[in-house]
């Protein structure tokens, strides 16, 4: 016990240091071996012919069983946005990696989220239009969309500027665009409702589904059908659903757009979406696409 004791007061702040240098370049030294191994997943995923490399199922399971592996007092928020970072290297050391931005209102925070999630390097374009992001994603010259979720202050009227509404041009998309992704992908009560900004990815990609999603979908109804008899409907098929946003259109007056979360991860080929759109309401259905909720710190 002596001898410790003396070992441990003659332990010097130099040899500190340098225990906490050897430590930092076995983590360089790992980071390189985890490129290495990158590089040749990236050329099974060109074999395979696939198009958009990104796996955010695994990316979101990923980071939540490390966050359940974390026993340390090192804040699970930096384990969060560490590894965010490192997935986003070897994104961009796969593929090219190019964000556009819907953004008609010129809102700064939507480039400090998307780079907090991404990274500084991710070269983002910024846009008023829909059409002109999903032009980008057809031709390649863009990978990724980003769009606004409403904000909570949203009063879900018809009164909104039309122009926000993307999700009801996503709904009608040929390219088969998806949502895949939320960003923050940590929620936390430090930040006021009001004043939270949810942004969603999407991409031309197959649907995903991870260990805990949520799904957006659209519906149409007639304009007799008040959000109360929607979220019945939604509730006697037995889904749990909360709609977050709900207009007329300029165009067709006697139609009601909605935006719904629904919880779970769901296709528009599941039973209980057809039996929900055979409902006394007659709703039109689609699916908008689905995300890993975000982790809860």
């Amino acid at each position: 016990m002596e001898n410790q004791h003396n070992k441990n007061s003659s332990t010097t702040l130099q040899d500190l240091r340098s225990e906490i240098d050897k430590i930092d370049n076995q983590m360089i030294d790992l980071l390189g071996q985890r490129m290495a191994i990158v590089s040749r997943v990236g050329e099974l995923k060109k074999n395979n012919n696939e198009k958009f490399f990104i796996k955010s199922n695994r990316e979101a399971d990923m980071i939540k069983d490390l966050i359940k592996k974390s026993h340390s007092n090192f804040p699970k928020s930096a384990i969060v946005n560490i590894w965010r970072k490192i997935i986003t290297a070897a994104n961009m050391h796969e593929q090219p990696l190019n964000i556009a931005i819907h953004n008609p209102k010129n809102i700064s925070d939507y480039a400090y989220l998307v780079k907090e999630y991404y990274n500084m390097e991710v070269p983002i374009s910024f846009h008023d239009s829909v059409a002109t992001i999903a032009i980008e994603m057809e031709k390649g010259e863009t990978q990724i969309g980003i769009f606004a979720l409403p904000l909570a202050r949203d009063d879900n009227s018809d009164k909104s500027d039309f122009s926000e509404n993307w999700w009801i041009n996503l709904a009608n998309n040929k390219l088969g665009i998806k949502i895949f992704a939320k960003i923050p992908f940590v929620d936390s009560d430090k930040v006021k409702v009001f004043d939270k900004i949810d942004l969603v990815a999407v991409a031309i990609k197959e649907a995903e589904k991870s260990s805990d999603d949520n799904s957006l979908i659209y519906i149409e109804v007639d304009k007799e059908i008040s959000k109360n008899q929607v979220l019945s409907a939604l509730k006697e098929s037995g889904l749990e659903a909360k709609i977050l946003k709900s207009v007329k259109s300029p165009q067709v007056e006697n139609i009601i757009f909605n935006l719904v979360e629904l919880r779970g991860f769901f296709l528009e080929s599941d039973e209980v979406l057809k039996q929900f759109s055979k409902s006394k309401i007659r709703p039109f259905v689609k699916v908008l696409g689905s995300y890993a909720v975000p982790i809860r710190l």
